[in-house]
């Protein structure tokens, strides 16, 4: 080596601080554990149908850009739910890993999905503000949004349902306790609350993936507050909120099961539907079931909005969202969970729906 040369680095060094470094960002999310942590998310933007890129709508929607979003921590996946800001631009989503995610969207001047920014990934906690611990406390599967901001979740396996008051740290804060309909304690581990929708009335529906009631799928409808009370009560952390769970019915159509709901401004419930089977494939479908229809004791059925089948874009859609975009169309907001599998992905998609507008 000459005198004064820099002196070179041998490569076996180089590789193990290459790798020290990268197993430094996958391992960033288990910071989470104790705290919040920010995401380094990429986005491509999809189409419609990979196959004829001029496709542009399928049923009653109308395709409004996509993304298949990835990230660099290995805790990023498993997305269940997600609620946006009334304008569209914040998404909260909840993992069956026991996560939260907080992200801001983009959109191009046409008003099309486009990206995702500033993501902050944290941990669900109990109501003694401690992370949840093991897959049957943080199974995360349904989230939804009062209209004065109360979160709402629902979990798999330990059937439960927890809420958030708009005030405080929100979902990253330690939650209320809300009482879970009775029945649901049959519903078996993986076929619990699988949907939620907060009525604008004060209800609250719930519907179950699998669990029977003899005419369908169980479906779950609790009183609204008195009137001048707060939506869901107020009570302590950890405290049970008093409230009636009516029985209703989910009818079937063929194979598919509810993964997720949402409120349309007409006050309908959208409700998102999922297939697969071996001999059919995987197939998304979306119904809308009007106000009328949600009553104690009743049968739902609601009317097919569309049914996306391959080669459109598809992937496990599990929950949906819907706000109304700056020219006052009704968009609906589909997230898919990728299962933490290397041949799935999570998708982020939107549409407008024509008859709402």
């Amino acid at each position: 080596m000459r005198s004064g040369a820099t002196p070179r680095t041998p490569f076996n060094i180089r590789a193990v601080a290459l790798c020290a470094a990268t197993l430094l960002l996958c391992l960033l999310p288990l910071a989470s554990a104790f705290g919040q942590s920010m995401l380094n998310l990429q986005s491509r933007a999809l189409t419609l149908n990979p196959e004829d890129k001029t496709q542009q709508r399928v049923g009653g929607l109308v395709w409004r850009g996509g993304i298949a979003v990835t990230a660099i921590q290995g805790a990023f996946g498993g997305l269940s739910d997600l609620e946006l800001d009334p304008d569209g631009m914040t998404l909260t989503a909840v993992t069956d890993q026991g996560q939260w995610l907080s992200a801001s969207l983009t959109y191009n001047p046409a008003g099309h999905l486009t990206g995702i920014t500033t993501a902050r990934m944290g941990p669900l906690v109990d109501a003694a503000g401690k992370a949840l611990s093991g897959k049957r406390q943080q199974d995360a599967e349904a989230l939804t949004r009062f209209g004065d901001g109360t979160l709402v979740a629902a979990f798999e396996r330990a059937h439960r349902l927890r809420r958030w008051p708009a005030s405080g740290k929100g979902i990253a804060g330690p939650p209320q306790a809300l009482a879970a309909p009775p029945a649901l304690n049959g519903a078996g581990t993986n076929g619990g609350i699988e949907a939620l929708v907060a009525l604008a009335d004060g209800r609250l529906l719930a519907f179950t993936e699998k669990q029977q009631n003899g005419d369908g799928y169980a479906v779950y409808l609790r009183d609204a507050p008195p009137p001048g009370a707060k939506p869901l009560g107020a009570t302590p952390a950890g405290a049970k909120t008093p409230g009636t769970w009516h029985s209703l019915s989910l009818r079937p159509a063929g194979s598919f099961h509810p993964t997720g709901a949402a409120l349309l401004p007409s006050g309908d419930v959208i409700l998102l539907e999922r297939r697969f089977t071996l001999l059919g494939g995987l197939a998304a479908r979306l119904r809308r079931i009007a106000l009328a229809e949600i009553r104690p004791g009743a049968v739902l059925v609601g009317e097919e909005i569309a049914e996306m089948r391959p080669p459109l874009t598809l992937d496990n859609f599990e929950g949906i969202a819907v706000h109304q975009a700056p020219d006052g169309t009704t968009r609906l907001t589909l997230i898919s969970d990728d299962n933490f599998n290397a041949l799935q992905r999570t998708l982020i998609v939107q549409f407008e729906l024509l008859d709402e507008n």
